[in-house]
């Protein structure tokens, strides 16, 4: 049991809370060799997905706000993994896509992340990883219709 709140059974948002220390520490870790943090990952990630978002559909999707998804995409545009073009209907919009750079990057740090999931869940069976999944997706599902 855990030593710091002995006994009692901790609260799950607090071990949710944990957990993504644990993970972001180690996302980390796993994203520094290339000079990526783990919002620029994600926001990489996003693109890698859905090319040609706008700077405010890629911060939604990316789980931050407008303003920083602006430094994140200076940052990423310093590194040569993206580029902005203007929308054809809209020339003020800007639409992001990854560079060829991106996209390799993208895969090489989408393998490392995998390597680290798979080290990091490696005490379930694939019943309980696919359990897991469906559980927190169906959670990550209900809340993000009440935001």
């Amino acid at each position: 049991m855990d030593q710091v709140l002995g006994d009692a059974r901790p609260h799950t948002t607090y071990l949710i809370g944990r957990l993504d220390r644990i993970v972001r520490r180690a996302l980390e870790e796993q994203l520094r060799d290339f000079g990526l943090t783990v919002l620029g990952y994600t926001a990489l990630t996003v693109l890698a997905a859905r090319p040609g978002l706008s700077n405010a559909q890629l911060a939604r999707r990316s789980f931050m706000s407008p303003q920083g998804m602006n430094q994140a995409i200076a940052v990423l545009v310093d590194k040569g993994l993206i580029h902005r073009t203007p929308a054809a209907d809209n020339r003020r919009v800007q639409q992001i896509e990854l560079t060829a750079t991106g996209r390799q990057v993208v895969d090489e740090c989408t393998a490392r992340v995998e390597e680290y999931e798979q080290k990091l869940l490696a005490s379930l069976d694939p019943a309980e990883r696919t359990q897991l999944n469906t559980i927190l997706h169906t959670i990550v599902n209900e809340n993000r219709q009440h935001r």
